[in-house]
């Protein structure tokens, strides 16, 4: 149930990789011209062999070739431009929250969204509840507006999910409030349909902004994303950097109550105090992947120093110093002996990406 680690078009909202022509050399040693040109429009915030454990929520992960922290549209598009004209491809990096990073890092540029991209716009929701007090004022109906009532809020690609939910919830709104607890970005969750307890992303999404892979906005319809289980389909090389979202007047005791009915049950069953990246694998149907984990007895099973937890069997945990290749290991075992077991085989929620 957890938000992508990427803002792209194809993670892993998690992580996604630009395609380009198989002409284009994809070298491991990018070319210095390459660094230059980005380290002149972004300083330190262009960072050749940067280790990449400290920007995933699992604290595993190997060097990328050169990670870059754009806080403008403009300086993001400078990147994306850039490595287009080098010919290397790029991947984007969100929140870190479901995915899996290898030892041996990350080709190429990698692009994680600065502060600039957190940003989140209520005005449309303020403007509401003016108007919605103004109307109470002259007896023309409750405050809270009719239960019909929408309203758009926009919300940029590296706002936590969590934050935006707990914030829509202190206005009132409904629509988020199953995602309180779901860690990662927006644009993450946006790229996986991140969803739990009967919510997802798709519910409430109704536009999208971004750059397409060589730097040019495109905004897209929210009804464009064909939305499906832990998925959706932006086009190949699509950067997400801002989401408008359509929210739903409600009573606030009631939609708090929901938040906090979905936070008790997050807590119940999650472990906590060790990193992780949330759910490995997708819940089949009918089914739940921590479940058919727990039946197979593979609760607190190790590899070096990696843990599927006691708590929860679809959480693989990192007790400190794991590699990512003692995550694989587990997951490994956990689909094999699950489908020996159940005759069913999991599929990964969590994305492995990078040199392994």
């Amino acid at each position: 149930m957890s938000a992508a680690a990427h803002d792209l078009g194809a993670a892993s909202g998690v992580l996604a990789h630009h395609d380009y022509p198989d002409g284009l050399l994809m070298s491991r040693a990018l070319p210095a011209a390459l660094i230059d040109t980005l380290r002149a429009r972004l300083g330190d915030r262009a960072r050749p062999g940067e280790s990449l454990a400290r920007y995933t929520s699992f604290r595993i992960g190997g060097p990328a070739d050169v990670l870059v922290l754009p806080d403008t549209r403009e300086e993001l598009a400078h990147a994306l431009a850039t490595a287009a004209a080098f010919g290397v491809h790029v991947t984007l990096l969100g929140g870190g929250s479901n995915v899996l990073v290898g030892d041996g890092g990350m080709h190429g540029v990698v692009v994680k969204l600065g502060r600039g991209f957190a940003r989140i716009d209520w005005n449309h929701a303020a403007e509401a509840e003016r108007e919605s007090a103004r109307a109470g004022r002259r007896g023309l109906g409750a405050s809270d507006g009719p239960p019909d009532e929408s309203i758009s809020i926009q919300a940029g690609a590296a706002a936590q999910l969590g934050r935006l939910a707990r914030a829509a919830v202190a206005h009132g709104l409904a629509g988020l409030e199953y995602a309180e607890g779901i860690p990662g970005t927006v644009g993450g969750a946006l790229f996986m349909n991140a969803g739990a307890y009967g919510g997802e992303v798709a519910h409430a999404v109704e536009s999208v902004e971004g750059l397409e892979r060589d730097g040019r906005a495109l905004d897209l319809p929210g009804h464009a994303l064909a939305f499906g289980y832990r998925r959706s389909a932006l086009p190949p090389g699509f950067v997400v950097t801002a989401v408008r979202f359509r929210l739903r007047r409600a009573e606030p005791g009631q939609v708090r109550n929901r938040m906090d009915e979905a936070r008790a049950r997050r807590t119940a069953a999650q472990p906590h105090g060790r990193a992780n990246a949330g759910s490995i694998f997708k819940n089949p149907n009918g089914d739940h992947a921590g479940r058919l984990i727990e039946v197979a007895g593979l609760k607190g099973a190790r590899a070096g120093r990696a843990r599927i937890s006691e708590r929860h069997a679809n959480f693989i945990v990192n007790e400190g110093g794991a590699r990512a290749a003692d995550v694989k290991v587990l997951m490994d075992v956990a689909q094999r002996v699950v489908w020996e077991r159940s005759g069913v085989w999991l599929e990964p929620e969590v994305q492995l990406v990078g040199s392994w």
